[in-house]
């Protein structure tokens, strides 16, 4: 599902200079070499990935100090004390192609991950503890949900998640991959790597880490209980996503705002914002449709996984290609300043100039609405999907 399609895109780069005149560093020989290195390299991370999930999952200490390896690590490889040719077995056999490194990884990823297995707890971590009454509280600050079901299924998850002691970790897990990625613009700012990387670039994949915030959400507690209650599964999945915009949005924001102060874009946050939400309410929504509350035994099923691929992969792919539009940012710079100057008036001089950033701004704001759009029609076909299913996990 990863790596055959990113080398088929390669071979079809190679048959468009042949056939299409357009000019690409690609070699057919180049391929193999490539596929192999991916390969590698995927399965040391999924096996690093594997034993550093496997610890986290035991709580205690692992919980930060997880989280402060990774970022410890990453840290040592952007500043160069870390080679990444070692650091990353694969990228050190694509430089250096020697044969026999990639059957070690191999070995050492599969010790790796045979390891891990042994630290998988045999069951969940038992955390007694005595709170003070937590759902009239909670249910009093959420008006804005109405007084149906979903107020209280929300309430609900709310209070299980402060309760259960769930949310450090859910809210670990969702941001240390944004870390990553503020380490990772830094990095590509300070290398002054040739491709155009903007705060636009970014703000896409902010929804894409929303799969794996949903599925602690459907992991943490069975729903089987609820078979018994005159409540629906549309209704559940519908709060399972009201409690995901609820707990990550503010997150995303932070996230956002300084990585334009790092990218020193910081006009550019306006519609970054706008393309993050967007992409959060599609990616978030397809997910409920697809999976529903089997996110984790869903995501082995091809078919399921066919669709949630192509409905992912296309969408971030055309604001990842529009956002190269947007490298010198200066449509933003113009506009504040006018803003300042004119008052908000001046946004249509600034939008209706014919020029590429303009084009590109346009398109990529046209996307996310199509994208919003099609994240509300999911929310409306969750009752015909999911309408007479029962509650399992």
């Amino acid at each position: 599902m990863l790596l055959i399609p990113a080398v088929a895109g390669m071979a079809g780069g190679i048959l468009l200079e042949e056939f299409a005149g357009l000019s690409t560093p690609l070699e057919w020989a180049s391929l193999p070499i490539v596929l192999i290195a991916l390969i590698t390299t995927l399965v040391q991370g999924l096996a690093l990935s594997f034993i550093a999930s496997a610890l986290f999952s035991r709580g205690g200490k692992w919980s930060y100090l997880i989280p402060a390896f990774g970022i410890g690590v990453g840290l040592l490889a952007a500043f160069g004390y870390i080679p990444l040719r070692i650091l990353i077995l694969g990228m050190g056999f694509q430089f250096s192609h020697q044969l026999w490194i990639p059957p070690i990884a191999l070995v050492l990823s599969f010790l790796i991950a045979y390891i891990g297995a042994h630290f998988v707890p045999a069951d969940f971590e038992i955390h007694v503890s005595a709170k003070g009454e937590l759902f009239g509280p909670v249910y009093q600050r959420l008006p804005f949900l109405g007084n149906g079901n979903l107020r209280l299924l929300v309430t609900k998850d709310l209070v299980d998640l402060w309760r259960s002691n769930t949310l450090t970790k859910m809210l670990i897990s969702y941001s240390v991959p944004l870390v990553f990625l503020i380490l990772l613009a830094w990095l590509v700012d300070f290398a002054n790597f040739p491709i155009p990387f903007n705060l636009l670039s970014y703000a896409p994949f902010l929804g894409f880490f929303g799969f794996q915030f949903y599925s602690w959400l459907n992991g943490m507690d069975p729903p089987d209980f609820l078979n018994g209650f005159p409540v629906s599964v549309p209704e559940l999945l519908r709060a399972k996503v009201v409690v995901y915009f609820l707990i990550t949005t503010w997150i995303s924001v932070i996230f956002i705002a300084v990585m334009a102060k790092v990218l020193d874009q910081m006009w550019a946050l306006p519609a970054a914002l706008l393309v993050m939400l967007a992409n959060s309410v599609y990616i978030v929504s397809l997910t409920a449709l697809l999976m529903g509350l089997r996110p984790n035994k869903a995501i082995f099923d091809f078919s399921i996984m066919g669709w949630f691929y192509l409905g992912t992969v296309v969408p971030l792919l055309g604001l990842f290609l529009l956002s190269f539009t947007q490298g010198d940012m200066t449509i933003y710079e113009n506009w504040g300043q006018l803003v300042s100057e004119q008052g908000l008036n001046a946004t249509t001089a600034v939008l209706v100039e014919e020029n590429e950033a303009g084009r590109g701004l346009r398109g990529i704001l046209f996307l996310s609405a199509i994208l919003t759009v099609l994240g509300g029609a999911f929310q409306m076909m969750l009752s015909r999907r999911w309408g007479n299913a029962a509650f399992e996990n």
